[in-house]
């Protein structure tokens, strides 16, 4: 089994103004997005104790709320359903991160991790997800050439990794990845 990334360019103050949010047809529709998930999330979360639901995570969320330090991951899914429902994730035809022995020295030089802007402590997760998040600031020409040309040896991966940051720059919003 390969390792893959899944990209989002997203307005992360979007993301942020829904934790802690009443509107009710604005969480539904975040609920909506979690539910689909939630039987795989919980089995992830079985093998530990006292493992809360996937759906209270994310109603936690949407209260602005974190309650439950050993789930990180719980949470960092969860928001990937925020990402789904309130950005645009790059579906690439091919996708050259998916499947491969990936070296993410790049990301982890470049990227922040698990850095988005929350009313609360969001738990880092203790194994997977890992989030890098670059924001629509850092997206600048000289780092979309430059720098990933430099960086990036895998020819189809930096292509990708290019149309990525293009396409978030075009709509001036910040790029999430996920690699799980």
């Amino acid at each position: 089994m390969g390792y893959a990334i899944s990209a989002y360019r997203v307005n992360l103050e979007r993301v942020e103004s829904r934790f802690g949010i009443a509107d009710k047809a604005k969480r539904r529709k975040i609920i909506n997005r979690c539910a689909a998930r939630a039987a795989s999330i919980d089995e992830l979360g079985s093998y530990k104790t006292n493992a809360p639901k996937f759906m209270e995570i994310a109603h936690e969320l949407l209260d602005g709320k974190a309650t439950h330090e050993r789930f990180g991951f719980m949470y960092w899914y969860a928001i990937e359903c925020f990402m789904e429902e309130l950005g645009r994730e790059m579906v690439p035809r091919d996708n050259y991160w998916e499947g491969r022995n990936l070296d993410l020295d790049f990301f982890y030089k470049h990227f922040s991790l698990w850095s988005i802007p929350a009313p609360m402590t969001i738990p880092t997760p203790d194994d997977f997800p890992t989030v890098f998040v670059l924001s629509a600031e850092r997206i600048t020409e000289e780092f979309m050439t430059m720098t990933v040309n430099a960086a990036v040896p895998e020819y189809f991966q930096r292509g990708q990794l290019q149309s990525w940051l293009k396409n978030a720059k075009q709509y001036k919003q910040d790029l999430v990845l996920f690699y799980y």
